[in-house]
């Protein structure tokens, strides 16, 4: 008898603390819990969409949480493919306190997705929650996206004159965009790679550009020779520039730049990069000036007349001395 009871004590204490196990396990499993999901647009452009999801965290135990992080999923409604998702940590949340946790998700701009948040503590997944949205490719655009990317740009030397070297460049643009693109204005200039100094600038404009297709836009540019150059080309819309790209003439292969490090100038002669009209003034200066005797300290004119005429009074008094002993004689 004592025997049975003592075998029904211990199955009773097992049970209880089997029981006692799950009901801490589950609680520590519950304690943590997204109580709910907040989704904005935070950036639109003509082609994606930069999603803000806020995700609220819940402690609802009796002491801080551990380790928390945030895995967010973003699957594409028609065909459930993953479009994106990033990871982020939250720290520690401190009991019975709801912490936000805002993270950025990019989607393209059309059609719907689910959007998926994993919560983590130390490692192990604690909860999920799952919204779903739709009509992205409704959204209008807040920010200036083109669509038009510069990916290519050639160089030609065409001619050189006067120490002056016209190039051909040639830059590729593509629309990446759903749409012919606007005709917009680019502004194509040379920089001297080491004093910094714009040698020449030009105006011109992209053209429309139909979806996905590439275009040529061609301008000639006049720089002085023998020296090195980054070429840019800005587009703007309106008083913004929505894109940009460079690329690098060199006309003096001794030095080679190197995108991004610091240049020491050295050897820049500035009036290379005076405007054409300024700089045919200047050669036109040198050009007479060239025979021209330096200044260098020493008589004047005025003094080394009045030095030959002593001189030859000199040299008339001696031979008027001369000639009267001659007589006297």
């Amino acid at each position: 008898m004592r025997g049975e009871t003592r075998v029904v004590l211990l199955c009773g204490i097992f049970l209880i603390s089997l029981a006692a196990c799950g009901c801490i396990e589950d609680h520590d499993r519950s304690r943590l819990r997204i109580a709910d999901i907040d989704i904005s647009p935070e950036s639109v452009t003509s082609t994606e969409v930069a999603l803000n999801v806020t995700a609220y965290v819940e402690n609802r135990g009796d002491d801080c949480s551990g380790d928390v992080k945030l895995l967010l999923k973003a699957f594409d409604s028609s065909s459930g493919l993953l479009a994106d998702q990033t990871t982020t940590p939250a720290g520690t949340i401190q009991k019975e306190r709801t912490k936000p946790v805002s993270q950025s998700i990019n989607v393209k701009r059309e059609g719907g997705y689910r959007i998926e948040a994993v919560l983590f503590e130390d490692e192990e997944i604690v909860d999920k929650k799952t919204v779903k949205i739709y009509g992205i490719g409704d959204l209008d655009p807040n920010i200036y996206d083109i669509g038009v990317r510069v990916q290519e740009m050639d160089f030609l030397v065409k001619n050189v004159t006067d120490f002056r070297v016209t190039i051909g460049v040639d830059v590729y643009l593509t629309n990446e965009g759903e749409f012919t693109s606007e005709d917009l204005s680019m502004l194509i200039k040379a920089r001297e790679s080491d004093a910094g100094l714009l040698a020449d600038k030009i105006w011109t404009s992209t053209g429309t550009i139909k979806s996905g297709t590439t275009i040529i836009r061609s301008c000639d540019i006049a720089v002085p020779d023998n020296y090195n150059y980054i070429v840019e080309v800005l587009i703007w819309k309106n008083d913004t520039i929505v894109e940009r790209g460079e690329g690098v003439v060199q006309l003096n292969p001794k030095r080679v730049i190197a995108k991004d490090a610091q240049v020491i100038s050295d050897n820049v002669r500035v009036e290379d990069f005076m405007p054409e009209e300024e700089a045919a003034e200047w050669d036109e200066y040198r050009a007479r000036t060239a025979g021209m005797p330096k200044k260098t300290p020493g008589f004047t004119s005025a003094l080394t007349l009045a030095c030959v005429a002593i001189a030859i009074a000199i040299v008339v008094v001696a031979a008027m001395r001369s000639r009267r002993r001659d007589d006297n004689d």
